[in-house]
C-alpha cells in the first residue's frame, strides 16, 4: 500500500509540472508536430512436446496471432509530450472455438517532461516500456498476456549529465489492469501475482572503451492467484535486487560482456529469500562485408534446493519475463513457475551470425540448458536429474523498408534428465509486419479537421508536413 501512494503521488505532482510548462512557451517556439503511428503484424506459430516433452500427450498447437496497434503522440508544449497507444492481438488456434476480436487495452500512456527545474533532469510518469541493459532485470512487466504488450506502469525521474544517467524509477503492476479501460474487456490475467517496486538505475557510458550499469531495486510481489497447494504457488515476499553490467571492447572487433546481481529478502511467513543471476559472454565481429560474428557465453540463475527448509534460493526473473533465449523454452517453463519465468537455469551459448544481404540476416544459435536444482513438481514430468537438454535455433530477419519486416524461425529442444520422458520438442514461428507513421504540424492539423484558414496554409504559414 505505500508504495501504491508513492506512486500515485508522483502521477498527481507531474501534472502541474506539465501544465507550467505549457503555459510558459519560449515566444520563437517551433510550431508543435504530432506523430501518428499504426502496425499491423501477423505471425503463425506451430509447436508441439514443448510443456511435458511427452508424445503421450496431445499438446501440439498451431494457431495465428494478429496483433494490432495505433498511438499518438501529442506535444503539450515544446518540453512536455503525451503518447498513449492502444493495442489488440486475437489468438486464433486451429480446432478450437477463437475470439474474433480480443481485448483493446491501453499498451503506453504516459506524459514526458523532457526538462524540469534542473538541467538535465527530466521525468516520465505514466503506462511504458522499460528496457534496461539487453532486459535482464527490466524488460517486459506483462508476461500473461504474450507479445501483446511489454509495459509497466511506472514513474522514471532521471537525470543525465554528458554520457551518464542515474534514474529513480517507481513501478506499480496488479496482476489484472486496473489502471486504464478496456474495451471487450477479457479480465486478462497479465502475471501471477500484483507486484510493485521502487529502486534507481545508474548508467555510464563516459569512458572509450567500456559502459558500465549499475542498480538497486526493492520489490513486493503478492496475492498470488494460484492454490497454495501447487508447486508453483509463491507466499507474499519481498526481494532486494541489486547489481551490474559491463561492456568491455577488447580489442577492434571484440567485446565483452558480463552482469551478475544477487537478490534477498523474505517470503511469508519466515522464509528467507538468497538468490543469484549472471552472465558472461565474448563476442567477435568480423570485417568481411557479411558481417559475420561469432559469440560465445555462459548464463547461470539460482534454483531453489527442494530439500531446504526455510529458505528460497531460486532466482526472481522480476520484470524480464520475456523470450531472451528461446521462443520455445518459455513454455516448457509454464508447469515450473510459469510462462518465461527464468530461474534455475545453467546455460552455455554458442552463436554465428551473418547479413549477405543489407536487407537480410541470419543467426544460428545453441545452447546446453542444464539446472542447478531438480523441479519438485508431477513425476510424470519431471526427472530427478539436472540435463534440461540442447536446443537449437535458426532465424532470419528480413527488412524490406520502413515499413515491411518478416522474420522466420526454428528450434529443437533435445531434453534430458530434468525431464521424465524425452521426446523432442518443436517451435516454428513466422510473421509478417507493417508499420506507418506521420507527422503533422498543429496548424497542418486544424486545417485538416476543419480549423483555420486554408488561404493561410496556402501562403506558406506552415508547410511542414512528413
Amino acid at each position: 500500500m505505500r508504495y501504491s501512494l508513492i506512486v500515485g503521488l508522483l502521477y498527481v505532482l507531474a501534472m502541474p509540472v506539465a501544465n507550467a510548462q505549457q503555459a510558459q512557451p519560449p515566444a520563437t517556439e517551433a510550431p508543435p508536430t504530432w506523430e501518428f503511428g499504426f502496425e499491423q503484424r501477423v505471425r503463425n506459430e506451430d509447436w508441439n512436446n514443448i510443456t511435458d516433452y511427452s508424445d503421450k500427450s496431445n499438446d501440439e498447437r498451431e494457431q495465428m496471432r494478429y496483433r494490432t496497434r495505433a498511438w499518438i503522440s501529442v506535444p503539450l508544449s515544446s518540453n512536455v509530450s503525451f503518447f498513449v497507444g492502444a493495442d489488440q492481438e486475437t489468438n486464433q488456434k486451429l480446432g478450437q472455438p477463437n475470439n474474433h476480436f480480443d481485448e483493446v487495452a491501453f499498451e503506453t500512456a504516459y506524459i514526458d517532461i523532457k526538462k524540469l527545474f534542473v538541467k538535465g533532469l527530466s521525468l516520465r510518469v505514466g503506462r511504458q516500456n522499460l528496457m534496461r541493459g539487453e532486459g535482464f532485470l527490466l524488460m517486459d512487466g506483462t508476461p500473461g498476456d504474450g507479445s501483446r504488450s511489454l509495459y509497466d506502469n511506472a514513474v522514471d525521474l532521471a537525470y543525465s549529465r554528458k554520457k551518464s544517467k542515474v534514474e529513480l524509477i517507481g513501478i506499480l503492476n496488479p496482476k489484472y489492469d486496473r489502471m486504464l479501460p478496456r474495451i471487450n474487456d477479457q479480465r486478462r490475467l497479465l502475471q501471477e501475482y500484483d507486484s510493485s517496486s521502487l529502486g534507481a538505475y545508474y548508467t555510464d557510458n563516459n569512458h572509450k572503451r567500456v559502459g558500465f550499469e549499475s542498480y538497486y531495486l526493492y520489490t513486493k510481489e503478492v496475492h498470488d492467484y494460484r492454490s497454495p497447494a501447487s508447486p508453483a504457488f509463491q507466499p507474499d515476499k519481498h526481494v532486494s535486487t541489486a547489481g551490474g553490467r559491463a561492456v568491455i571492447q577488447l580489442a577492434p572487433g571484440w567485446t565483452a560482456t558480463t552482469e551478475f546481481a544477487g537478490q534477498w529478502g523474505a517470503e511469508h511467513p519466515d522464509i528467507v529469500v538468497r538468490g543469484w543471476g549472471g552472465y558472461g559472454y565474448v563476442k567477435r565481429q568480423f570485417t568481411h562485408r557479411w558481417k559475420p560474428y561469432v559469440l560465445g557465453g555462459w548464463w547461470g540463475l539460482s534454483g531453489d534446493d527442494p530439500k531446504s527448509k526455510g529458505r528460497t534460493e531460486g532466482w526472481d526473473p522480476l520484470y524480464s519475463r520475456w523470450p531472451k533465449w528461446s521462443e520455445l523454452y518459455i513454455y516448457s517453463q509454464v508447469p515450473e513457475k510459469g510462462v518465461a519465468y527464468w530461474t534455475n537455469l545453467s546455460m552455455w551459448q554458442a552463436e554465428t551470425g551473418i547479413t549477405p544481404f543489407k536487407k537480410l540476416t541470419a543467426r544460428l544459435t545453441y545452447y546446453h540448458m542444464g539446472a542447478f536444482q531438480p523441479y519438485a513438481g508431477a513425476a510424470k514430468t519431471f526427472g530427478s536429474g539436472l540435463d534440461r537438454g540442447d536446443n537449437i535455433q535458426t532465424r532470419v530477419d528480413y527488412v524490406y523498408d520502413k515499413h515491411w519486416k518478416a522474420d522466420i524461425e526454428m528450434e529443437r529442444q533435445s531434453p534430458g534428465n530434468f525431464y521424465a520422458v524425452r521426446n523432442a520438442g518443436y517451435y516454428l514461428q513466422f510473421q509478417i509486419s507493417y508499420m506507418a507513421s506521420t507527422k503533422i504540424t498543429g496548424s497542418r492539423l486544424k486545417q485538416a479537421l476543419g480549423f483555420g484558414s486554408p488561404a493561410g496554409a496556402a501562403a506558406g504559414a506552415d508547410p511542414d508536413q512528413k
